[in-house]
């Protein structure tokens, strides 16, 4: 069993398949965690092996002005929604990231990011309120 840190707008990492075991080192800390991040990167500097308490923790948004994610806030309806660039941190930045067919919307109610609860193959990515506990689907098509 993998024991990673919690990453409150992403339910099991390990259920979405954004870790892999490795016994290569992290390229952010150099520590060798025993785990690896598996998904996308957004950055100019590609670091090869991220272990998942540099991206939770944002050692790796902040050494590499790393984002995980090519997504935007939406609301029910896919509108754009506005949030302080410490939401666009915590959710894009410090979460870990989880493959997508395309740039996504990520769902944001009761005034905040959701929770990424799973995929729901092949399309349907379920979001979970924080807050309230309402789930919603956000299509991701290919």
């Amino acid at each position: 069993m993998i024991d990673l840190p919690h990453f409150p707008y992403h339910r099991d990492p390990i259920a979405s398949d954004s870790v892999r075991e490795t016994d290569t080192p992290c390229d952010c800390c150099g520590e060798t965690r025993g785990v690896t991040y598996t998904g996308n990167t957004y950055c100019l500097a590609k670091p090869k092996t991220l272990c998942p308490w540099c991206i939770q923790n944002g050692k790796a948004e902040n050494k590499y002005d790393a984002s995980f994610f090519d997504a935007d806030f939406v609301d029910d309806d896919m509108n754009p929604v506005d949030l302080p660039p410490e939401a666009h941190s915590a959710v894009f930045g410090r979460t870990i990231g989880f493959a997508t067919f395309n740039p996504i919307g990520w769902w944001v109610h009761c005034g905040e990011p959701a929770e990424y609860v799973r995929r729901d193959e092949p399309y349907d990515m379920i979001f979970e309120c924080r807050k309230c506990g309402k789930q919603h689907t956000i299509m991701d098509l290919d």
